[in-house]
């Protein structure tokens, strides 16, 4: 079968539109920021060293059932601010992969979001209790939407874990 010179020329013409549009595109997109006074100011880089750790909830009395929370480091708080880990609901350990400071520190803070039975979402940001050796990080809910993080090695129903199942009132926040 023959292909009349005028079709080839046009597959031909089209085909080097084509190309030309694309590296056009593709140039837009290799532009670099403005340089502003803003962006000249460098910030110090402090390097903490983290551990991944898996995450669980604990549903103390007068809590309805939570169906889905998260974990949110704000960005204040570090380098890796900002960074989210999901979970579902309260019941086992999930191997959710928190990048948890390995040492402890004065105002780690984190933003917990939960959805509990029958509500909206509430979001609440508290600190982590002092921890001296990195363990899981468990959330605590407690009755009128107050919350506190932990890290701990032992279970939620050991007697050695930090805040016990059977309190009905969060433990003072810490700063």
């Amino acid at each position: 079968m023959r292909v009349p010179i005028f079709n080839a020329g046009i597959n031909v013409t089209i085909k080097k539109m084509v190309l030309i549009v694309s590296l056009v595109g593709l140039a837009g997109c290799n532009t670099t920021r403005p340089i502003t006074t803003e962006s000249n100011v460098e910030k110090p880089y402090v390097h903490i060293p983290r551990s991944y750790v898996s995450m669980s909830c604990i549903e103390h009395e007068g809590v309805s059932y939570i169906y889905d929370f998260s974990i949110e480091e704000p960005i204040a708080s570090g380098p890796l601010g900002g960074r989210m880990v999901h979970g579902s609901s309260c019941g086992g350990l999930i191997a959710a992969g928190y990048a948890l400071p390995k040492t402890w520190h004065p105002g780690m803070k984190v933003k917990v979001r939960w959805k509990p039975n029958g509500r909206d979402y509430v979001e609440k940001t508290t600190n982590i209790m002092r921890y001296d050796a990195i363990g899981d990080l468990y959330v605590h809910f407690f009755k009128d939407d107050q919350v506190r993080v932990v890290s701990a090695l032992p279970y939620p129903e050991s007697k050695n874990h930090p805040i016990l199942e059977n309190v009905t009132v969060p433990p003072p926040e810490e700063e």
